[in-house]
């Protein structure tokens, strides 16, 4: 059986076609991620934390400035310790600077395992897609009593 015109289905959800119903917006963010790589020569990293968009620098600098407080649990030596606290305090300004001009900032940390951990926060664009149309539940299936 086919959706009638102007509507399609998806994962059993009709939803409407008409492209008055939808709109498209070119967002700002940033986005905040954070990375460890087993050594600092290493190529690949695995992150420690999901990717998140911030919708404005200062709130990214506050989850980064966070993180960094709380890095000592990572294991980082004493000097790393003390940088990162420093950075904290006062270099995050340098850095929130740096994302209302546009440019990419972040921190970097060596562990006391000799792995690094990273933090970049970069400042991008996305495509923010909306729709106006109305979803309407999928059929119900009656239950099978077997």
């Amino acid at each position: 059986m086919s959706a009638p015109a102007g509507v399609i289905t998806v994962n059993g959800a009709r939803l409407s076609s008409h492209p008055q119903q939808a709109e498209a917006l070119v967002e700002h963010g940033f986005l905040f991620e954070v990375l460890r790589y087993d050594s600092p020569y290493a190529c690949r990293a695995s992150p420690l934390d999901q990717p998140r968009v911030f919708p404005t620098p200062r709130a990214a600098i506050r989850a980064l400035r966070v993180q960094v407080r709380t890095a000592h649990m990572l294991g980082m030596t004493p000097r790393e310790v003390e940088r990162a606290v420093e950075w904290a305090e006062s270099g995050w300004l340098h850095a929130l600077a740096l994302l209302n001009s546009g440019t990419r900032c972040g921190f970097t940390v060596v562990v006391g395992s000799g792995a690094v951990v990273e933090w970049t926060i970069t400042p991008v664009r996305f495509l923010e897609l909306r729709t106006h149309a109305v979803i309407a539940p999928p059929n119900p299936r009656p239950l099978d009593r077997n």
